[in-house]
């Protein structure tokens, strides 16, 4: 397989349909993956076969038996997927990424109210408020290289020595691609007593990745991720950690399925993962995400992320010829997703957006994204500037391209055309 040109299209579902535009019916190009990206056939195709014979888990005809089996098996895949322990670690399903860091949160305040989560600036809110709303949670700030500062990581580490617990980091931003240093986040954690959270929603589509082994310096303590935006199309993710910890912990949920036994003086909680696990169990989604995972690891992380470098440097290029435009962390040594945000000098960003989409058929990312104290940050926004932009009503952000496996070079090119199109419409 050509690592130039991987044509991975043909297992997408949709990647160019004809939309509605002002212009008429025309293909669409999509650059939005970080959002959630396209859906795999092979995935929808194991969900459809499944419909026919689809039943409750555990229960004893033979048809429950086959679905129980893919629905536990899906924690392997992923365990597999991430480099964790099978013997030490446990998988947790969840509905998404934001519901397993705020189980990790909830753990993390059962354990200790008083304790100092360290976050950063970088991150999606999402890791982020389920701390800042539980417990102290401290900013580590970016420094002069558009990465994490370490040096302000260490003078906080130092500051709250004993009673940082957990330090919780992105694998990757979903506004510019920066990967913070998280290995060595990992090994200072651990020398301050802490363990550490990478949310790799934006890594596990892109990027090879693993938690590294139990005892090592640079070992990942806990992850999560997205199983939409790995190319499932459905709800479903994932917290990983270990075994040891989460025993200990009441789930963030209550209700069936949660317990070894319970009366009305008693109740024995069964161990994780399924101390966790409340309620009706995500089946198809769980099932469906782990064949999107399985595509991922056949095709090989290597491979997407060689072909998506390669995306992403020509998009770069070809960006730098639009005028009057500012990209943010471009030419960063940083940037290991082919993720790229800007603006258009005198275009407010949601007019960018609207142009791509209703006239040229492109979707892009527009706004804060989710990350609003990094785009406050790369727009040079103080708090008190950021709050005008909002009771202005005009609001501050960015737009986003975000691309993924599928995407071409030729979409680029279209792409560009229609942003010096706009660029030269104020002129």
């Amino acid at each position: 397989m050509s690592i130039k040109n991987l044509n991975l299209k043909k297992y997408i579902i949709g990647p160019n349909t004809p939309i509605e535009t002002t212009k008429g019916f025309i293909p669409r190009v999509y650059f939005n993956n970080s959002a959630t990206t396209l859906i795999l056939k092979p995935a929808m195709k194991k969900f459809f076969n499944l419909l026919p014979i689809y039943t409750y888990i555990n229960v004893p005809p033979s048809n429950s038996k086959y679905i129980t089996t893919m629905y536990e098996e899906t924690r392997n895949v992923i365990l597999e997927m991430v480099g964790a322990d099978a013997n030490r670690d446990v998988a947790i399903f969840t509905k998404n990424s934001t519901e397993a860091m705020n189980v990790l949160a909830d753990v993390y305040l059962e354990a200790d109210p008083e304790q100092v989560v360290l976050s950063t600036t970088m991150e999606h809110l999402a890791n982020y408020l389920p701390y800042k709303a539980r417990m102290q949670t401290e900013l580590i700030a970016i420094g002069k290289n558009g990465n994490i500062d370490l040096e302000d990581y260490v003078l906080k580490l130092e500051k709250y020595q004993g009673k940082v617990k957990l330090v919780a980091v992105t694998g990757a931003s979903n506004i510019t691609g920066v990967v913070p240093p998280y290995y060595e986040m990992a090994r200072l954690a651990h020398q301050y007593g802490a363990k550490i959270f990478v949310d790799i929603v934006q890594v596990i589509q892109h990027l090879p990745f693993t938690m590294k082994p139990h005892g090592y310096d640079e070992h990942i303590d806990f992850v999560a991720f997205s199983a939409h935006k790995a190319y499932s199309g459905l709800d479903g993710g994932a917290l990983v950690g270990p075994y040891d910890v989460l025993e200990k912990y009441l789930p963030l949920d209550f209700g069936s399925g949660i317990t070894q036994f319970i009366d009305s003086s008693k109740i024995i909680y069964d161990n994780p993962p399924q101390k966790y696990e409340t309620g009706y169990p995500d089946v198809l989604g769980v099932i469906t995400m782990s064949k999107a995972l399985q595509f991922l690891k056949k095709v090989g992380l290597d491979n997407i992320a060689k072909y998506e470098r390669k995306l992403y440097k020509y998009l770069l290029y070809r960006m730098e010829e639009v005028p009057d435009i500012t990209i943010y962390d471009s030419h960063s040594p940083f940037v290991h997703i082919p993720y790229i945000s800007f603006s258009l000098k005198g275009i407010h960003f949601k007019t960018v957006a609207a142009k791509l989409g209703l006239d040229h058929g492109i979707e892009i990312g527009n706004g804060t994204l989710g990350a609003d104290l990094y785009v406050q940050f790369l727009l040079g926004l103080s708090n008190e500037e950021a709050y005008e932009c909002y009771k202005s009503g005009m609001g501050y952000g960015v737009n986003r391209v975000s691309l993924g496996m599928y995407n071409t070079f030729e979409e680029i090119d279209v792409f560009i055309h229609a942003l010096k199109e706009i660029a030269l419409s104020t002129r």
